[in-house]
């Protein structure tokens, strides 16, 4: 039988994530026979090794930063000045003490961690930790552990430093694993694993380039969402972040659809049946010719339909009606409009509360922003303007161009400027309209596509 392994990445209190795939993970029942990890990842990989799901849970739904760091921090964020007060306050205690003092967490592990029964778990358990000042890489693994020391070895791979004290132990310091692989996908390789799930933070740290073994089969899973400051420890951060590590982990096996929204299966290829038509009549009756896009370039990125949004005007005429084009579309206009992500959604669901927020909009005064972008003439300019704008304005007011650009058959040159300069705006102005089209009486059918 192939071994399977669990690779967790480095990344603080974006870890609560890791719980949530972890929870997918179990309902699957995609067991694994090899747990890997680095910093926070190799703190969770204990309690996975443990089979302490519930008391991970816990955890991460209680913990605050005073129960991580011995300082004292509010673990919210109230603007750019407080978040650079709260900066100042870690860089004075590396600057005092050599970094924050963990030892709040170290209480919490050695409650948490039974070192006798990882010991006898049937699961192979790998953690990565850095000498200091060498810079030398430790793995540390049940077979080569020193007895009783494994909450030592826990906090070294999450020492990191310069923000958190290193870690000394028989006289030798250590600091974050992260400073030689935060996601030890090629230790789990190493360890025999030939089907991986490996869950990435996006944090700071080195990644080794992974160089797969023929027969590996390697699956990522990556928020498409910010997970917050890595240091600050939100219990409401982790509440939602376990969420989206659930219902990622359940769309990296097809269980779900989407990518920064959750779906139910077969959603997506029925809204695109629905809609790609009318974005055929709005692209062909503006001359608007839009980048295919496919689902291997939407990366975990805040502007997730980029490929697409960047609306082209050159070179042959591409159809957004792909499944993929169309969805990418909706959930740009899902982040504009602050749909939450944490739910799954029918599209039946997710258009009519698209459709309501931007029925909020209705009373916005669009013809002073139009009088403000008309007098502008230089791109520099406009771009300036739009930076200043509610997003959810821009685009109503891009929506407005396009109903008037369509009655007439083509593109104002205003309408066309400000696409390029806000591409995000535009595209879910575009899926806006389609919505709206798609509840009148149908249109003529489309012509044939231009070859």
């Amino acid at each position: 039988m192939r071994k399977r392994a669990l690779v967790l990445a480095g990344g603080g209190s974006r870890g609560s994530y890791q719980v949530g795939v972890w929870r997918a993970l179990r309902e699957l029942g995609w067991d694994f026979d090899i747990v890997t990890g680095t910093s926070v990842g190799a703190l969770n990989g204990a309690l996975v090794v443990q089979g302490d799901y519930d008391a991970a849970v816990q955890m991460w739904q209680s913990i605050s930063t005073t129960d991580v760091l011995n300082m004292q921090i509010d673990d919210k964020i109230d603007g750019l000045r407080d978040f650079n007060s709260k900066l100042a306050l870690f860089l004075s205690e590396m600057a005092k003490n050599g970094g924050a003092d963990p030892r709040p967490l170290e209480e919490i592990l050695r409650r948490c961690v039974d070192e006798e029964r990882i010991r006898n778990s049937p699961l192979d358990f790998a953690i990565v930790t850095v000498e200091y000042p060498s810079l030398t890489p430790r793995i540390i693994s049940k077979d080569t552990l020193p007895p009783g020391e494994l909450v030592d070895y826990l906090m070294a791979s999450a020492a990191c430093f310069p923000a958190m004290k290193m870690r000394e132990i028989g006289g030798a310091k250590y600091i974050d694993g992260g400073y030689y692989d935060n996601m030890p996908v090629n230790l789990a390789m190493e360890r025999g694993a030939e089907e991986i799930v490996a869950v990435d933070l996006e944090a700071i740290g080195r990644q080794k380039a992974v160089h797969a073994k023929s027969g590996v089969k390697l699956r990522y899973v990556r928020s498409r969402w910010d997970l917050g400051v890595f240091l600050l420890f939100d219990q409401e951060v982790a509440v939602r972040n376990m969420q989206l590590g659930y219902l990622d982990g359940l769309k990296e096996f097809g269980k779900l659809e989407g990518e920064a929204y959750a779906f139910r299966p077969g959603e997506i290829v029925e809204n695109a049946r629905e809609l790609g038509r009318y974005f055929d009549l709005i692209t062909i009756k503006l001359g608007i010719t839009v980048q295919p896009c496919h689902r291997a370039r939407l990366q975990p990125d805040p502007n997730a339909a980029l490929c697409l949004a960047r609306a082209v005007r050159s070179g042959a005429r591409v159809r957004m009606t792909t499944p993929a084009g169309i969805t990418a579309a909706a959930e740009t206009a899902a982040r504009i409009f602050a749909l939450p992500p944490l739910e799954v959604y029918t599209f039946e669901q997710f258009n009519t509360a698209l459709r309501s927020e931007a029925d909020r909009l209705h009373a916005v005064d669009l013809e002073e922003l139009r009088s403000d972008l008309e007098e502008l003439r230089r791109p520099k300019e406009l771009l300036a303007l739009l930076e200043g704008i509610d997003r959810r304005h821009v685009t109503a007011f891009l929506l407005s161009e396009l109903r008037k650009g369509y009655e007439r058959g083509d593109e104002s040159p205003l309408m066309r400027v400000i696409g390029r300069l806000a591409a995000d705006e535009f595209i879910a102005a575009l899926y806006l309209l389609a919505l709206e089209m798609s509840g009148r009486p149908q249109e003529p059918d489309l012509p044939p596509p231009a070859e």
